[in-house]
């Protein structure tokens, strides 16, 4: 039998406990997450509301331009446009600040590599988002990541691709939960959990079958690739960056041996091949069995060409083959957007890969405690979270839009523990002066 000191102590225990419960409670902010589509759309689609693709600005908006350093480049830029909220597709018009009508366009640099606080611009419109025509890309549109930015995808070019500059587009949908000011804090990290699965569902099991994780081993046993001769232009491009990056003398590391500049010459030689052979064929046509067979023997080569080479240059074989992960996806996004019914002509496991990534996942303890979950978790209002101190230094200001790390977009946007803030003062929000909105960037 519990001695009468052990039962004071849980009964202390348990009203500590509730205490605190009842504590966290209190801060609760009704909030809205936002979930993206598994899958991008093609441009042509209905969505008032999405992320990504061109904004449906009305005539007499300019798109917004700031100056943006990428490696210490300077320069004045159009804005990637990041979102679209049709704001009478949100829940809460009882107790949202927001207007319950109109239209809210999200502007900002794509340049986050020690950017703090990323130029960005709000534009507020009265109007609903399907009222006006998409707004065509103008001609100083910045590239994802910035001009020869740190975190620019290498193989896509900015002349030649439309979404080396154009964010894949993602209708969005809307769903009301209760967000709560805690930090580290298990009790609170129980009810955020709570809150999230009454909004979300229980979730679904963690998978480790990323591709862009996949080790070499596992693509090569992989027939499924390449499933068209775009992803074939992508992987050449890719391993083409890799080997000019390789060849351009650096100061901070040991100059080429002779062998290496050899084999690396002969690797630039064979994806140039590829290139060309690429140039003369349609990139969304299907690629027969012999030429699937023959360009995984020629990756597989550029892969043990690095492993012997290990040491020798900057690119390591884990690299090539997070490049091919990475290559696929973009590509069966790329189908997504000419044509959103893809599964005759892209392999469904990749599909299936694909979709799964912007499922919510089964949270675990710690993953409440620390706010930090397998999914990324997009909001508008509330506190918003982060691994920095943004939502602290705002408290007293409206959470316009937080974006997270998401696997949707590439290497500008892809950690899942960074996140994207846009704020706005209460007072200027009651003006609906949307010019003083500002964003933060913070990653873990």
């Amino acid at each position: 039998m519990a001695s009468i000191h052990t039962m004071h102590a849980k009964v202390v225990g348990t009203l500590m406990a509730r205490s605190e419960r009842d504590e966290i409670e209190e801060t609760a902010l009704p909030a809205v997450l936002v979930r993206r589509s598994d899958l991008p759309v093609p441009l042509t689609h209905t969505a008032r509301s999405f992320f990504g693709g061109l904004p449906k600005l009305p005539p007499q908006f300019e798109w917004p331009t700031a100056e943006v350093k990428a490696n210490q480049t300077l320069e004045t830029v159009a804005l990637t446009f990041v979102a679209q909220i049709d704001l009478a597709e949100l829940p809460g018009a009882k107790w949202s600040p927001l207007p319950k009508r109109g239209t809210l366009y999200f502007f900002c640099s794509s340049v986050f590599v020690g950017e703090g606080r990323p130029p960005c611009r709000v534009l507020y419109s009265d109007t609903a988002g399907d009222a006006y025509a998409d707004r065509a890309p103008p001609p100083d549109l910045m590239p994802l990541a910035g001009t020869d930015g740190d975190a620019q995808v290498k193989w896509l070019d900015p002349a030649l691709d439309f979404h080396s500059k154009v964010e894949f587009k993602y209708p969005l949908s809307f769903r009301p939960f209760r967000d709560f000011l805690f930090s580290e804090d298990a009790v609170g990290g129980e009810l955020m959990i709570e809150e999230l699965c009454k909004a979300l569902g229980p979730g679904e099991p963690k998978e480790l079958d990323l591709l862009q994780f996949r080790s070499v081993s596992e693509y090569e046993k992989d027939e499924h690739w390449p499933f068209n001769w775009l992803l074939i232009t992508y992987v050449v491009r890719s391993v083409l960056s890799r080997v000019q990056r390789d060849l351009t003398p650096r100061s901070y590391y040991k100059p080429l041996t002779d062998e290496a500049a050899v084999e690396l010459k002969r690797l630039r030689a064979g994806a140039i091949g590829w290139l060309e052979r690429c140039r003369a064929l349609t990139p969304m046509d299907n690629v027969d069995a012999d030429t699937k067979a023959t360009f995984r023997s020629w990756w597989l080569d550029v892969v043990q060409a690095y492993k012997k080479m290990d040491g020798q240059v900057s690119t390591y074989t884990t690299q090539i083959a997070a490049d091919l992960g990475n290559a696929i996806n973009h590509t069966i996004r790329c189908m997504a957007a000419k044509d959103a019914d893809i599964r005759d002509d892209a392999p469904l496991s990749y599909l299936v890969n694909l979709a799964r990534q912007n499922h919510w996942k089964t949270p675990t303890a710690k993953d409440g405690q620390y706010r930090h979950f397998s999914t990324a978790l997009h909001q508008m209002l509330g506190y918003g979270s982060g691994p920095q101190d943004a939502t602290e230094e705002h408290l007293e200001d409206i959470l316009l839009l937080q974006i997270q790390g998401d696997l949707a977009f590439l290497d500008w946007h892809s950690n899942i523990g960074c996140v994207l803030h846009f704020w706005i003062n209460p007072d200027a929000l009651a003006q609906r002066d949307f010019s003083q909105a500002v964003a933060t960037y913070e990653c873990d």
